[in-house]
């Protein structure tokens, strides 16, 4: 039996469900088109022309539950600057097709219940922007940059799901959360970034990354975890970049860096991947260090956060940032188990198969004495294939020491690397699949996180892997 990448709908479709209204609430419609007229009621038979009339007409506060449905055609005129200060559920529909309706990028603050549905968006700076937002779904969206620094940028906001979706274009990342609770990331397309695919920092927590593609990006696929500057995290997550994270069932080619990585991040599961034509300008599977700087010089708004979570116990900083006095943020239980990866004969990934960073001096910024970049991390039930028996694994030196989890004799043991070829192939819609031998390998449970030695306040880590 093949081993697919793409899993069952009805797995996929979970959370995907339109934002209920209150009970007894009825919906609220407005109908737009682009040869409507904005002192039309936007009713069906008199829409509206733009999307700045209508959201004009969703009153701030508690809004009630509202459907803007687009007809197709362009809304880049007339949309609002700051779509703000609203609670719905707000379901914003392309009712002509996907791709039919056309939007500007869209800079969202203060807004919960917001639905986008089939419409496309096109912009040269972030395209999608949500700050201090609340349960955001979208769904079936072509969101286009033209070297944006971000596509999709989340900044402290709490349930947000890109399902189905089509995201590319970036400068930097195509998506970016920072500090953002609750984040799900279902079957959708991410693509064409000069950085990673995608990736989740800043104290973020509870993500579920499953069903994607990430393909011709710059640094990698994805990442739990990176760098973060202090001030713009949200108590009480301000330890680990990342925590809580699930890495499942995903595809990854053509990207440059490596197909998957994890920086700062605690209670990480990558499993059941499958990567090919990763990693020519270095390595395909990455574990290192995190970043906690504090941004900006002193008097800068909102800096001043950054010694009030120092104070709180978090792990971080208040200097003034010079490039290398950020505080190295460790990693605890990452656990990379029955991937399959397969990179062409002759095109290795440029230096090893694992970049795992060793133990680090300097500066703790409250860091447990000790902490690593390798704690707890365990590689099982791989099938890897890049470069040969000659291509270095990337083990030893200083990290994944003699008798750690992680050892090289104990990876090499517990995985397939670099023997037999695991046959991977494109499938016509661009994901991958496993045939072949690789394909019936035996699937591994990874051990529950250990939740020993907390440092409070700290994340709630998850009591058992997905």
């Amino acid at each position: 039996m093949r081993y697919r990448l793409l899993l069952a709908m009805s797995t996929l479709c979970l959370g995907l469900a339109a934002l209920p209204a209150a009970a007894g609430a009825a919906t609220r419609e407005l109908t737009l088109s682009p040869s409507g007229s904005d002192s039309a009621s936007g009713s069906a038979s008199a829409p509206l022309r733009t999307l700045g009339a209508a959201w004009r007409k969703i009153p701030a506060g508690n809004s009630g539950s509202w459907r803007l449905r687009l007809k197709a055609g362009s809304y880049r005129s007339g949309a609002p600057v700051y779509w703000e200060k609203r609670n719905g559920p707000i379901e914003i529909v392309s009712v002509d097709g996907r791709d039919a309706a056309r939007l500007p990028g869209m800079n969202v603050y203060r807004v919960g219940g917001l639905t986008l549905r089939g419409v496309r968006l096109d912009d040269g700076g972030d395209v999608f922007h949500c700050e201090l937002c609340k349960r955001v779904l979208l769904d079936h969206v072509t969101l286009r940059g033209d070297g944006a620094q971000e596509t999709i940028k989340i900044n402290q906001s709490s349930d947000v799901t890109i399902a189905n979706s089509d995201v590319s274009g970036a400068g930097d990342n195509n998506f970016d959360a920072v500090a953002v609770r609750r984040i799900k990331l279902l079957k959708n397309h991410f693509h064409d970034a000069e950085d990673w695919c995608a990736y989740a920092k800043g104290g973020s927590t509870e993500v579920i990354v499953r069903g994607n593609l990430f393909s011709e990006c710059g640094t990698g696929g994805f990442t739990a975890g990176q760098g973060t500057g202090m001030q713009f995290m949200a108590s009480p997550f301000i330890h680990y970049e990342a925590s809580s994270v699930l890495i499942e069932g995903n595809s990854v080619r053509d990207t440059e860096g490596a197909a998957f990585g994890v920086n700062g991040s605690a209670n990480v599961l990558i499993r059941r991947n499958i990567a090919t034509r990763i990693g020519a300008r270095s390595h395909v599977l990455e574990v290192g260090y995190g970043g906690r700087s504090c941004d900006g010089r002193p008097g800068d708004a909102g800096r001043s956060r950054c010694a009030s979570y120092i104070r709180a116990g978090g792990w971080g900083t208040s200097v003034v940032d010079d490039g290398d006095n950020f505080i190295r943020i460790p990693n605890r239980n990452v656990a990379i188990y029955d991937n399959v990866i397969s990179n062409p004969v002759g095109a290795a990934s440029q230096w090893q198969v694992f970049s795992v960073a060793g133990a680090r001096s300097g500066a703790s910024g409250g860091v447990p004495s000790g902490r690593r970049a390798d704690d707890g991390l365990r590689i099982v039930g791989n099938a890897i294939y890049d470069g040969g028996t000659g291509h270095s694994l990337g083990l030893g030196d200083g990290n994944c020491r003699g008798g750690s989890s992680c050892a090289q004799s104990r990876v090499i043991a517990e995985n397939e690397i670099n023997g037999r070829i695991p046959t991977v192939t494109q499938r016509s819609d661009g994901w991958l699949e496993v045939t072949g031998w690789a394909a019936s390998l035996p699937l591994h449970k990874p051990p529950a996180p250990s939740l020993s030695g907390r440092v409070r306040p700290e994340p709630q880590l998850w009591r058992r892997w997905p």
